[in-house]
Order: C-alpha cells, then sequence, then structure tokens
C-alpha cells in the first residue's frame, strides 16, 4: 500500500509516498480503510523537527492525525465490517495518510452520517482540541461570556460554534477573510485582527479566553475577568497573572469528546469548514500552501 511518510525531520521536501506492506493489527487494534485524513498546522511542526524533544518520532513516521475511513475485518463488538469511522490518531503512532492504518478501537467513533466520509475528516483532531479548550480547560458553563482569538481558524471556528451552542456569548478576533463566516457561526462580535489590536479590546469583559493565535499570553490575559480562564493552544504563558487562571494546553485523543462532536455534527450544530480535497501526491504543496479552511488528504 502506499503511505506518506517522513524518514528525516526537514522541510517538505522530507515527505514521500512509500510503499510499504499492510498494518496488522495488534490486540485492541482494528484495521480501517482510509477515505481521507487531512493536514493540520502541527504537521509542519512535526514534519520539521519542532516537536522532537517532547515527540520524538519513530522514523520513518507515516503521518496523518486525522482519519475518516471504513472497519475492514473484526473489530470488536462495537463496530462491523464496512462500518464508517473516525478518529484521532495520537502523532507517536503510524498515522493515517494511506491506503490502511491500524487504530486502536478505543479511539475510534462511528462517523458523522449528515456529512459525506471524506469531509469527517476534518472533524477529528481539530474539533477535539477546540471541545478540550473550552470544556477541560476551560470549564466553559451556561452563558459566559468568551472571546476566542484565532477565531477565522479551523480549529476557532469550530470552538465559536460549541461555545454558542453551550450558551455562551461568544466573540472573537479573525482575519478580513473570515468575519462574515465567523459571525454566522453565532459571535457576536468578531474583530478584524487587521483593524484592532487585542490591546484596544474591552479589559476583563471575558470570563474565558481561548488563544488560538500566536498572540503572547500576556497581551490576553487582561481580556480576563478576576478569577477568569485563559486557555491557549499556541503560545507559551511566561509571565503569570495572579488574577486569573491560566493554562498551556495540548490536545489529547478522546473517543467521548469525538462521539459528541460527531452528535454535534449529525444534529446541525457544528459545521465542518473544508477548503479543498487533493491527493497524497500533493502533501508537499498541501504543507506550503496553507489553504484556510481544512485540506483533505485522499489515498
Amino acid at each position: 500500500m502506499k503511505a506518506l511518510r517522513i524518514h528525516a525531520y526537514g522541510g517538505p521536501e522530507v515527505l514521500r509516498i512509500d510503499q510499504i506492506p499492510r498494518p496488522r493489527p495488534a490486540a485492541g487494534e482494528a484495521l480501517v480503510r482510509v477515505a481521507a485524513t487531512s493536514f493540520n498546522p502541527a504537521d509542519i511542526s512535526l514534519r520539521s523537527g519542532a516537536f522532537a524533544t517532547m515527540l520524538p518520532l519513530d522514523l520513518p513516521h507515516t503521518m496523518g492525525m486525522d482519519l475518516a475511513g471504513t472497519i475492514v475485518g473484526d473489530a470488536g463488538p462495537d463496530f462491523a465490517h464496512g462500518d464508517p469511522v473516525v478518529a484521532f490518531v495520537p502523532p507517536n503512532l503510524a498515522g493515517a495518510a494511506a491506503d490502511y492504518v491500524a487504530v486502536p478501537v478505543a479511539l475510534l467513533a462511528h462517523a458523522p452520517t449528515t456529512v459525506p466520509l471524506i469531509e469527517a475528516a476534518a472533524l477529528p483532531s481539530a474539533g477535539t482540541t477546540a471541545w478540550q479548550a473550552l470544556f477541560e480547560h476551560g470549564r466553559l458553563a451556561g452563558r459566559q461570556r468568551v472571546l476566542v482569538n484565532g477565531a477565522g481558524s479551523v480549529v476557532g471556528g469550530l470552538a465559536v460554534q460549541l461555545a454558542f451552542a453551550a450558551g455562551a456569548m461568544v466573540d472573537g478576533f479573525a482575519g478580513p477573510m473570515s468575519v462574515d463566516r465567523v459571525r454566522g457561526y453565532g459571535a457576536v462580535q468578531v474583530f478584524d485582527y487587521t483593524a484592532m489590536t487585542v490591546g484596544q479590546a474591552e479589559p476583563a469583559a471575558y470570563d474565558l479566553v481561548v488563544n488560538l493565535a500566536p498572540t503572547p499570553a500576556t497581551e490576553l490575559a487582561p481580556l480576563v475577568r478576576t478569577s477568569g480562564r485563559l486557555v491557549t493552544a499556541t503560545t507559551d504563558i511566561e509571565a503569570r497573572d495572579e488574577r486569573i487562571a491560566a493554562v498551556r494546553m495540548a490536545a489529547h485523543p478522546s473517543r467521548e469528546v469525538l462521539r459528541k462532536l460527531v452528535a454535534a455534527v449529525d444534529a446541525g450544530r457544528l459545521r465542518l469548514h473544508v477548503a479543498g480535497a487533493r491527493p497524497l501526491a500533493d502533501a508537499r504543496d498541501v504543507h506550503v500552501a496553507r489553504e484556510p479552511g481544512k485540506t483533505l488528504l485522499l489515498p
């Protein structure tokens, strides 16, 4: 089978299509025929070696943290042969940028039924990041006021929708091309970051600020109310503000969270922002282009 792999850390040129044997699932794993994976900005850090100290890869490594596909063979009592599934594949395991992948059954969830299977590959890692930022680290509850910085990104758009569905009053910072889309997700105010800086936003106004952009945490902390929370997935917390709780997060796979996300998609509360679909052979171009929205990669 073919697989998109890296044999060494480096630029987009290290991505290559290899022919490798089909994986044989170990105990507790399922074999999945891949319909699609997707490109994530984190793939650049994995590929380049920026994460190598904290997350060393067993090279050669098959890329692809997002999986949408169908079960092949026996996968235990929860899944049957041919069932469409999705998963967030941990980056330290062989990924889904291949014809087939062996995945721990404990990470699999049934795919949404209201979107095409390949589009479901836009959900797992981005949706999990948004959910965990809001509800696990941010402890969002009820009609709190939330600011999503980087609301025009894939994760940011999902965070806005999830917060809105939970009853929050959501504002966002986004680029000019994303303002209308983010407003359509339910945001009350969407600030164009090319026309207004975070420092110009209302101080101490938000119960929760979620940072999904390269903005320093020190610039966002003043926007959080006393006893509120700042959750950042993109920048370190280098100076503590004693008024608030600040968390530097990293997403982790969760079947429970993924099931909730799938239910939200099927209930119409969560829309996926898909930029397009490309073959695995175009992966180098995708890593360079980094188009808005999720770019799907098809085996």
